[in-house]
């Protein structure tokens, strides 16, 4: 059984938006995975929804924090 642990950070608003804007395309880039690839796609379909909670539970922190503008990376370089 593993052990869990947890761990409490702050983060201002450009640090936060980075490890956002890092999350949603990880996202992406698994939910490619599982449309393409039969071989990995149980794995990446599972990390997705792995991620997509984490980002879930940090955008809505992040939202209350610092407003919905957080959510924003159309200014985000590609």
């Amino acid at each position: 059984m593993t052990n869990v642990r947890e761990l409490s950070a702050s983060f201002n608003d450009w640090e936060m938006r980075y490890i956002l804007e890092s999350l949603q395309r990880e996202m992406e880039r698994l939910k490619k995975i599982n449309a393409e690839s039969e071989d990995e796609a149980a794995d990446a379909g599972n990390d997705f929804l792995e991620l997509s909670g984490l980002f879930d539970s940090l955008a809505a922190k992040a939202v209350e924090v610092f407003g919905e503008q957080i959510l924003d990376f159309s200014n985000a370089l590609v």
